[in-house]
């Protein structure tokens, strides 16, 4: 994933994904790329799938902590879609 990082903000913006968060349609930067580096990892615990997911979107993507289950299970839903 090093080597796919965005070059710029255009950049970034083009690799926005909605998802629904909490009913509402929420913009992820960098969410397939994400996603396919954790399927990568194969990781088997769900717990540890969802902590992964979340904290690789965070450095993308402004979560602020009230959110982040809403947000966690967004992105894990996604991630079982892929």
């Amino acid at each position: 994933m090093a080597a796919d990082k965005p070059c710029c903000p255009a950049d970034a913006l083009r690799r926005i994904r909605m998802i629904p968060v909490n009913g509402i349609p929420t913009g992820i930067t960098m969410l397939d790329e994400i996603i396919a580096e954790v399927k990568e990892m194969k990781l088997t615990s769900e717990q540890q799938i969802k902590e992964t997911l979340l904290k690789k979107v965070k450095v993308y993507n402004y979560i602020s902590k009230g959110a982040e289950e809403m947000y966690a299970n967004a992105i894990v839903a996604e991630y079982n879609k892929f």
